[in-house]
């Protein structure tokens, strides 16, 4: 992946982030009115609403397409590929359930829009906080077996195994410091905009099941 690509998205991904944080915040004391009651979603129903935004998708498709080929170089690199491969797929299959849906909300409510519809998100971002411990526990599993990938090629000669675990560190670290706060935020923002999301008749996003 190009990483003037790489770069322009982060700070788009991150100047996005700071207006609905601003937003949010200029708007946190305003007088609100209820909106109409949101239908209950279930967890397993919101990823369908709420699609991984494309870049995100194809950043995860390109980062398993250039994993592959390491996983068949055979040596140390080969092997240390595979355990990457193991922790690298679960970890993403949770990431596409709830942490990355959310994020399809950013760009419409930096714009302004605002529907109840939009309520049907919270079980994916409250089951994203549940699970933050556990997603920075895989991170650092991940962490380790790149460690262990890089060193490998290194020693076997082989530059994409290193050039490829540097890539997916800075993926992870951008996960931790941008992506998940701002899926946690969309949740947040949400609550402050659509009071009738905790009203009796909405179902606390915590009651839905994983």
């Amino acid at each position: 992946m190009n990483i003037n690509k790489v770069v322009r998205f982060r700070y788009a991904f991150a100047m996005v982030l700071l207006s609905i944080s601003v937003a949010a915040a200029a708007r946190a004391g305003a007088d609100e009115h209820p909106a109409p009651g949101a239908q209950p979603t279930t967890a397993e129903e919101a990823p369908m609403k709420f699609p991984v935004p494309e870049v995100l998708k194809a950043e995860h498709a390109q980062l398993h397409a250039e994993l592959e080929p390491l996983t068949r170089a055979g040596g140390e690199t080969g092997k240390a590929a595979q355990a990457v491969a193991e922790v690298l797929h679960v970890h993403f299959v949770k990431e596409e359930k709830y942490a990355l849906p959310p994020l399809a909300l950013l760009l419409p409510l930096a714009n302004g829009e605002l529907s109840p519809d939009m309520a049907a998100v919270l079980p994916l971002t409250e089951e994203l906080k549940r699970n933050m411990r556990q997603m920075l526990v895989e991170h650092g599993e991940l962490h380790r077996a790149l460690l262990q990938l890089a060193a490998a090629g290194k020693a076997e000669h082989k530059p994409d195994a290193e050039r490829f675990a540097e890539e997916l560190m800075h993926h992870a670290q951008t996960e931790e410091q941008v992506m998940y706060p701002a899926a946690m935020l969309v949740g947040e923002y949400l609550k402050l905009r659509l009071p009738a999301a905790h009203e009796p008749g909405a179902t606390p996003a915590h009651e839905h099941g994983n």
